[in-house]
């Protein structure tokens, strides 16, 4: 594989892959989020009309609604994937700046293989940091009976 080809089909694409996962993740964390904090205000302004059955009603939901957002949150780690791919990719792009412009440790001969193995690393400490996250997420599906799958969806179709 020349350099172009593995500035693009590999190292751009990983940027790519990252940054959209990076901003999903931000979006989803985000809504969830707001909709948690309205809903907690809106719940604690209607316990005070706690004493009209429909909004006892009411307020049980929105209750339930929180915390579902709640274990959301915890199962699905928006915040942290959401910081975690884009500081990937902000050091995708780095190296590759660096390579581009023959920039420390670009400068001499070997460029191309050290600049390969520099990226390499940095996608398998990510990968590493997905799989202990996804090993801990399945050991607590066990353990709270669940059945979780151990895959992740984000890094399944990656």
């Amino acid at each position: 594989m020349n350099i172009d080809e593995y500035l693009t089909e590999r190292v751009e694409d990983q940027i790519k892959w990252l940054s959209r996962a990076s901003s999903k993740n931000q979006r989803w964390y985000k809504n969830l989020r707001v909709v948690e904090i309205v809903l907690g205000c809106a719940i604690a302004y209607l316990v005070s009309h706690a004493e009209i059955l429909s909004i006892q009603i009411v307020t049980g939901a929105m209750g339930v609604v929180v915390a579902a957002i709640s274990g959301f949150l915890s199962l699905y780690r928006f915040q942290e994937k959401w910081v975690e791919y884009r500081v990937t990719a902000e050091s995708l792009k780095r190296e590759k700046y660096f390579f581009l412009t023959g920039t420390a440790p670009y400068g001499g001969e070997n460029q191309y293989p050290t600049f390969v193995s520099r990226v390499e690393a940095i996608l398998a400490a990510e990968n590493l940091q997905w799989a202990e996250a996804t090993a801990t997420k399945s050991d607590q599906a066990v353990a709270g009976g669940t059945g979780a799958s151990p895959l992740s969806p984000d890094k399944a179709s990656k």
